[in-house]
């Protein structure tokens, strides 16, 4: 029956269905920079997308009050992170491919990675779960000299980021909020609000993702996926 479906099914439902069907939309700065050319095209851009899909899913499951808020804390990607884990225990796990070594040289990886490992949170959003180091810089990359130059390459751990590829659904932030997305079994889903057609909405691998560090928030109901022990924050 429809009503046994969970908010994770839901979810990933429609975010897959907006993916595959967006022929009618177009990102939204290009629409501003062009708007007679996509005046028939509807915008939309990364956060559009993630408050659809959970709009989508609060009414699926009945909770309209909820699929409201969504668009109300929706203005930034961490008051509505906040609002899902407050409100509705949704469980924050933070990401990142190397803790020491970025490879865009950004200090703000290897930031929010000493937050994470010392309060348990990503820009004072508690996060129950960190999964890192799952794509580890080598010492051959043209940033492993530029940021942490005196330590050593990070080791790999390919294993605890398979328990995260399990998980259905969740809402992720990169950057503080700069950039949400969706995620679901090892797959970033995106928007590019600079783009139309083929170019609009892509899907890769969370291992290969540009933004590197960030945080997924999933539904309670995914958390008992992640079976290892030593993903737990604390």
């Amino acid at each position: 029956m429809e009503n046994e479906k969970s908010l994770s099914d839901w979810a990933r439902q429609r975010l897959l269905h907006i993916y595959n069907n967006h022929d009618n939309k177009v990102g939204s700065q290009l629409k501003k920079q062009e708007p007679e050319k996509y005046k028939d095209f509807e915008s939309t851009d990364c956060i559009t997308y993630v408050l659809n899909v959970l709009e989508y899913a609060f009414n699926k499951k009945g909770n309209t009050e909820a699929a409201k808020q969504v668009w109300l804390k929706g203005s930034k990607g961490t008051n509505l992170a906040r609002y899902l884990v407050d409100n509705h225990n949704w469980k924050g796990i933070y990401i990142n491919p190397d803790v020491s070594h970025p490879k865009d040289k950004s200090d703000e990886h290897t930031y929010t990675a000493v937050i994470a490992n010392k309060k348990c949170e990503y820009y004072r959003i508690p996060v129950s779960y960190k999964v890192t180091n799952y794509n580890t810089t080598s010492k051959t990359h043209p940033s492993f000299q530029k940021l942490n130059k005196n330590k050593k390459q990070t080791p790999l751990d390919s294993v605890s980021i398979l328990s995260l590829e399990n998980v259905k659904f969740g809402f992720g932030i990169s950057r503080g909020g700069m950039h949400t997305w969706l995620y679901s079994k090892g797959k970033v889903y995106e928007v590019h609000w600079d783009s139309v057609g083929d170019g609009l909405f892509e899907e890769i691998s969370l291992r290969n993702y540009s933004w590197l560090s960030g945080a997924i928030f999933i539904p309670s109901a995914q958390a008992s996926l992640l079976t290892n022990e030593q993903l737990k924050c604390g």
